[in-house]
């Protein structure tokens, strides 16, 4: 018997996109999935778009919230609690894939170890233009994702997930629903959520990968990545911070210092966007100010 896939798309006043999003969902080329349609109180047509879609066949769920959540991370553990099937695939509702997205990472899941999967992703801007093969992993390292791979899940976060989120992009990923039963969902996260969920799965099992782009994933100013307001990118910073701080030891964060370092570059260039009375109240933590500072001298 086929498995069962469950379908999540979740979204905020993307009615731009999500026709496509919805297109290339309903016409894969496989078809043993249900739909379940999230709208966290858009302000745009989204709900109108989704609305038509409340008697297709394959949509069990549509919920439009009267309120924004203020969390996407709430709205995948709602779709997640209502999903029917043996795996999830959480469709972001600005992204679309290849009609073989399902049918090539479904065939990943070759043995009962595995409880993810994902391919590379193809960023492309507002307009849907092609803006080349995302390559954010590649900062750890520059072949391992141009070809496929199977990886323990425990050795994937210890050699590469815990120092950044190299699975990049939500819209590429299939995992089974059962390796998310008993986690804890971060719903007080608004950057990082898809980072902690992933740990939270390879922690019980294995990954596989494709090199093959069969996602796209948007990047446009609507988008968490543009740099926000002060407090937003406080709270995106320490978010990156609790991730690392949880899945690593000084000791092991000291001898991999240059692998984290990012996180203090991102910050550093984002900073210049803020008045300098700001930063006296960044609040970020002692560690990271004692420890990701430590740069080797050239």
């Amino acid at each position: 018997m086929l498995p069962k896939v469950s379908i999540i798309i979740p979204n905020y006043n993307h009615a731009k996109f999500l026709q496509q999003r919805l297109d290339t969902v309903f016409n894969q080329t496989f078809q043993n999935f249900e739909v379940i349609l999230l709208d966290d109180a858009s302000t745009d047509s989204s709900k109108e778009i989704l609305n038509a879609y409340k008697n297709h066949p394959k949509v069990s769920q549509i919920i439009i919230n009267n309120e924004n959540s203020g969390s996407p991370f709430k709205q995948w553990k709602r779709g997640i609690e209502l999903a029917k099937g043996d795996y999830i695939w959480i469709a972001e509702s600005d992204d679309y894939c290849e009609l073989t997205f399902l049918e090539t990472l479904l065939a990943l899941f070759v043995e009962d170890s595995e409880v993810l999967v994902y391919s590379a992703s193809t960023i492309i801007n507002d307009e849907g233009k092609n803006m080349g093969r995302h390559k954010w992993a590649d900062g750890l390292d520059v072949k391992r994702w141009t070809q496929d791979f199977f990886n323990n899940g425990k050795n994937e976060i210890k050699q590469y997930l815990r120092y950044r989120n190299t699975i990049t992009n939500a819209s590429a990923v299939v995992f089974k629903k059962d390796a998310v039963k008993d986690i804890h969902y971060p719903l007080d996260m608004k950057f990082c959520g898809d980072w902690y969920i992933w740990i939270e799965i390879l922690k019980q099992g294995n990954v596989a990968y494709t090199y093959k782009e069969l996602n796209y994933f948007r990047r446009h100013s609507a988008s968490t990545r543009p740099v926000k307001t002060f407090e937003i990118e406080k709270q995106r910073i320490n978010e990156y911070l609790e991730i690392v701080l949880a899945n690593s030891q000084f000791f092991s964060r000291f001898l991999n210092r240059n692998k984290y370092l990012w996180i203090l570059n991102e910050w550093q260039e984002k900073k210049k966007n803020f008045p300098k009375t700001k930063l006296e109240h960044l609040g970020l933590s002692i560690d990271f100010l004692y420890f990701f500072k430590l740069k080797q001298k050239k």
